[in-house]
């Protein structure tokens, strides 16, 4: 949803309301465009939209100018972005929250049909504060905090039974996974297990909240909330992508979870750090990363959208964006609360020498913003005064006048006296723990959102939350208690009458986030860098780094696929919270990626160094190594007859691509047919191609000579053809098809042969002309090669050609492709095999006991 009203609706508005809106009055094509159920139906050429299918979408065949005869919008074609927009919409599912056509809403006085701007504020349960509750704990003597006493009431009324305490070695997992998101020790698990103090628990909550690991595990929380990235994205002209001294914004936020700084201090910082501590005298200026560390954009307005996105999604769950082309269509935001918060950052800069490459100060002379109708910049409406938010000000308040105002709305947003603020942390902390939120969208607690089935809950931590902004306290008081340590599981009928668990009624079984898989995998093997901060670090390149996945490089226009595969936050937006997939790329990754076999090996290693004796001894020590537990007797007698069973060596395999070579060769007249062809490679590799040097076009007699994956260009000496060699790993029988193609009605063609160990056994010259040969069949001994060649004419001019090729072993059981096993200079990589106590390990990691927390 907020992507359609961030970027969707907007577009619309902008390019399609003119000619296909209810406001307008116009319907070309008796087609509407203003709302969910219009764009659905479509209009007289059916519908527009196939949602999840953009290729199957009219919407896309218009606006892409594919038909001559329907070209939208007339007025011109859409950018590439913005038609990008379009695609990824679709592909998404094509989510709109226009319920209604503009017609049809019916315009009685109740709060349902009011205008969103004329709503009451205090009619939504988000915008009255919070305050602190009574429970009764006479009912229920067995619990001790007032959250277990209201979960416990509304559970008893539903008539659902409430779960029992987990045991110490699951609540241990637990902990370790929420607060630090690494697996406790072999010792730990012990000391913990056996500990017959009552306190054990409670000094291991204070043990885990004073570690490193805790201010690493909730600095990464933050990051998601501020879009954290280490370059800018998109740069022109050869600009320097990276984003200088990014690294300490993260750092700043790990520091501040680790020592536990008020949250509402945090606020202050990261919107004001100019202010607040001007001389760095603290550190604190590196938090200004929260507004400065966004994508870069080529229009400052987008930059402006940017930093209010981040503010109100992030500090106060509140969909402000939404207002920058229209009033908001749900909440009690105007669009000149938009550009009250625009003239805000509008008025704010980074300067040339600051103590810190993140902070902003005050311009000197600070500007109001005009309303922009409709998003548009040459649609100016009224100047707008620097201010809060209409909702959560009242009338006597006036504009901001301190500078930019950025102090100002500091003040606003970090305050008891604000409604949100409290609420909408303790909600993301909340679902940190629990591993589900209170309030369903924790970005989003306007008008559309309903209230926690249990808000009293809510309401009692914000409220004691916001007395002192400790964190750490409220994390404390969270895993404490019993609703955080009870068990998963539950009866049938429990499960039936409360299947999204919203009574608290049971504990929320969690799967491990990208960071924890890799970090905990890491901690299993032994081979963890637990060093802290410093400059971003690859984890994706040849040698990659074994550092905590926190510490990442986090390049936001070149994502690494591994990122995205395991579900990292986007870092081009503020995230609300992550959502996990599970696709076969996740497990193919963990199978087999070099990475992740080289684990295996380090953790048997450390198996084997520890335990001399194999067999059982090595079956137990790796259960508890990985799973932290002792495996049962049936997994004790599966695992040990699998470490013991021998393995068949697998048959020798060749990388096709290895079999193609490029060059060029001699096309004498004296070369005595039968005569094994020249061939000298093509020694330099650019731009995906083959070419003689490093110089393009280079001296004759190559010129503009090259090879590439369809094809390539001749040389300027008839006598010297490029040649694209094929050499037979083995001795086979080979079928060879292929197609030639000379694209160019100038110059006088190109000639294309084949040899087959100096043999030829096809000729073709081709003119502004292609041709389909083969099939040719012929044997091949281990080392023979098969050569296709192509030369000028009389002049190379216009000698560019394409010739794909397909060889296909006998009973077609091998395929060698010129053109999909085409590459650049690659090295040959021996695989090494794992052994069967390092396979044990590898399914041991891949175990769904390893990637979730009970």
């Amino acid at each position: 949803m907020d992507f359609f009203e961030k970027h969707i609706r907007p577009l619309l508005i902008q390019k399609c309301y003119e000619c296909h809106s209810h406001e307008s009055g116009e319907s070309d094509g008796d087609l509407f465009l203003d709302s969910a159920a219009a764009m659905l139906k479509g209009g007289s050429r059916g519908a527009v939209l196939v949602p999840g299918k953009p290729d199957q979408s009219l919407l896309m065949r218009v606006i892409n100018y594919r038909d001559r005869n329907l070209q939208m919008p007339p007025s011109g074609k859409l950018s590439e972005s913005q038609i990008d927009l379009l695609r990824a919409w679709i592909e998404a599912g094509a989510l709109d929250p226009r319920m209604e056509e503009p017609n049809k809403i019916d315009n009685t006085h109740d709060i349902a049909n009011t205008s969103p701007i004329d709503r009451d504020p205090s009619t939504h349960w988000a915008f009255n504060l919070p305050t602190r509750q009574r429970a009764n704990a006479v009912l229920h003597a067995d619990v001790e905090d007032t959250i277990d006493v209201l979960a416990a009431s509304a559970a008893e009324e539903a008539n659902i039974v409430v779960s029992s305490r987990a045991d110490r070695a699951t609540l241990l997992r637990r902990l370790y996974y929420d607060l630090t998101g690494l697996p406790p020790s072999l010792d730990t698990i012990q000391t913990f297990t056996e500990s017959k103090r009552p306190d054990a628990y409670h000094r291991l909550v204070d043990q885990l909240l004073a570690s490193p690991g805790f201010g690493e595990r909730f600095g990464r929380h933050w990051l998601d909330v501020a879009r954290y990235a280490d370059t800018v994205g998109y740069a022109l002209g050869g600009k320097e992508r990276r984003y200088k001294g990014s690294e300490r914004y993260r750092d700043w936020t790990i520091r501040s979870f680790a020592q536990d700084m008020p949250y509402d201090e945090m606020v202050y910082h990261q919107l004001a750090a100019d202010r607040t501590d001007p001389s760095n005298e603290n550190g604190n200026l590196e938090a200004m990363g929260f507004l400065t560390l966004g994508r870069q954009f080529l229009n400052p307005l987008d930059t402006i959208d940017d930093r209010i996105d981040v503010i109100t999604r992030g500090l106060l769950g509140l969909t402000v964006a939404c207002a920058r082309c229209h009033d908001h269509k749900f909440d009690p935001i105007p669009t000149e609360d938009y550009y009250a918060l625009g003239g805000i950052i509008a008025s704010s800069q980074r300067p040339k020498n600051g103590a810190s490459p993140l902070m902003l100060v005050d311009k000197p002379n600070p500007i109001d913003s005009p309303v922009l109708v409709r998003g548009q910049i040459g649609n100016r409406g009224p100047i707008v005064p620097r201010r809060f938010l209409t909702a959560l000000r009242s009338e006597q308040e006036k504009r901001f006048t301190d500078g930019s105002g950025r102090k100002e709305l500091a003040d606003k947003i970090a305050t008891p006296d604000n409604p949100l603020t409290a609420r909408v942390m303790v909600n993301r902390v909340w679902s940190y723990l629990i591993g589900k939120p209170l309030v369903s969208n924790p970005s989003d607690f306007g008008f559309r959102t309903k209230p926690p089935a249990i808000p009293e809950i809510l309401d009692e931590l914000a409220a004691t939350f916001s007395e002192d902004w400790s964190i750490k306290k409220l994390v404390r008081r969270i895993v404490l208690s019993k609703i955080y340590q009870q068990r998963v599981t539950t009866d049938a009928a429990s499960l039936t009458a409360d299947p999204e668990n919203q009574l608290l009624a049971r504990g929320n079984r969690k799967r491990r986030d990208f960071e924890s898989l890799r970090d905990s995998i890491l901690a299993v093997s032994g081979t963890l860098d637990h060093a802290l901060g410093g400059p971003p670090v690859s984890i994706t390149s040849n040698k990659p780094t074994h550092r905590r996945t926190i510490y990442a490089m986090i390049d936001r226009q070149n994502l690494p696929a591994l990122f995205r595969t395991f579900d990292f936050a986007s870092p081009d937006t503020h995230s609300p919270g992550r959502y996990f997939t599970t696709v076969p790329q996740q497990a193919l990754f963990l199978m087999n990626s070099p990475e992740m076999m080289a684990i295996a090996r380090a953790t048997a290693g450390v198996i084997r160094q520890q335990k001399k004796s194999p067999g059982v001894t090595h079956t137990r020590a790796i259960f508890r190594r990985i799973l932290g537990r002792d495996p049962s007797q049936h997994e004790l007698v599966m695992a040990t007859a699998f470490i013991q069973t021998p393995i068949q060596k697998p048959k020798p395999t060749t990388d096709p691509r290895s079999l193609w070579s490029y060059g060029t060769t001699t096309m004498s007249p004296e070369r005595k047919e039968g005569q094994p062809s020249e061939f000298s490679a093509l020694e330099r590799y650019r731009d995906g191609r083959w070419q003689a040097s490093d110089e393009f076009p280079t001296t004759a007699p190559f010129g503009h000579a090259y090879l590439g994956k369809s094809g390539g260009h001749t040389t300027s000496d008839p006598s010297l053809g490029v040649v694209r060699r094929y050499t037979a790993p083995q001795n086979e029988t080979i079928t060879l098809e292929g197609n030639i193609r000379h694209k160019s009605d100038q110059g006088d063609g190109v000639t294309f042969v084949i040899h087959v160990n100096g043999q030829e056994v096809y000729e073709s010259t081709q003119l502004n002309s292609q041709q389909t040969h083969g099939p040719h069949q012929f044997r091949l001994k281990a080392g023979d090669t098969v050569d296709l060649i192509a030369t000028p004419g009389r002049t190379s001019s216009f000698d560019s050609f394409e010739w794909t090729a397909k060889l296909q072993t006998a009973n077609a059981q091998e395929e060698r492709d010129s053109m999909k096993h085409f590459s650049g200079p690659f090295e040959k990589k021996k695989i090494q095999s794992l052994d069967r106590l390092e396979q044990l390990a590898q399914i041991l990691i891949l175990s769904n006991e390893f990637a979730f927390i009970d």
